[in-house]
């Protein structure tokens, strides 16, 4: 899959299913980068879904489990700029 160029191709990567209870778009919403206006589109969807799933099946999904949904946290942006 390649690096969606159109709303449409964005909405598809969206609705991918990473596991029982998650999908892509809850891994590529993010409330500071809009606020920052720093689009969160992976260059390489494949990857992205592939780490998606990973983390899904091997960390949310067991949370999930144990504790009940699991809301998405956020990486605090000075990490994700280097500074």
């Amino acid at each position: 899959m390649r690096k969606p160029s159109s709303m449409n191709a964005l909405e598809e990567i969206d609705r991918v299913r990473l596991s029982e209870h998650f999908f892509m778009r809850e891994m590529l919403y993010s409330e500071i980068a809009n606020f920052h206006g720093i689009p969160n589109i992976p260059d390489d969807p494949d990857l992205a879904i592939a780490a998606g799933t990973q983390l899904c099946e091997e960390l949310l999904e067991p949370l999930h489990a144990t504790f009940g949904h699991v809301a998405g946290c956020e990486i605090p942006l000075p990490l994700l700029l280097g500074s």
